[in-house]
């Protein structure tokens, strides 16, 4: 029986499979304006699946981060028009939250 590590990169390698196949496709059929927004797609849920799959190597903080900058770049691109305003507004002020934050790391 495969132990942990090796079904999360069995996992890994299946999601870098598909997304790489849905490339090959996508590259024989897209039009060059709808070349981006595909590419945006797959790269978001290949992001996304990474994030699932190597989730215990990021902190908690790390991840509502992240979670904070994936929701940003649904609205710039309008992806988050099925939410409710609450929500909207919410993960506004949690960004701005974060942008306003001061520095507190090193250099």
């Amino acid at each position: 029986m495969a132990n942990y590590e090796e079904r999360r990169d069995n996992r890994h390698f299946e999601v870098t499979k598909a997304v790489l196949k849905q490339i090959h496709e996508q590259d024989q059929e897209l039009s060059i304006d709808k070349r981006y927004p595909t590419a945006y797609g797959i790269l978001t849920g290949y992001f996304k699946a990474l994030l699932v799959n190597f989730a215990e190597h990021f902190s908690p903080e790390q991840i509502g981060e992240i979670r904070i900058v994936l929701d940003q770049l649904s609205r710039l691109t309008r992806e988050d028009e099925n939410l409710d305003e609450a929500t909207k507004s919410k993960q506004d002020q949690l960004a701005q939250a974060l942008r306003e934050t001061e520095d507190t790391h090193t250099s």
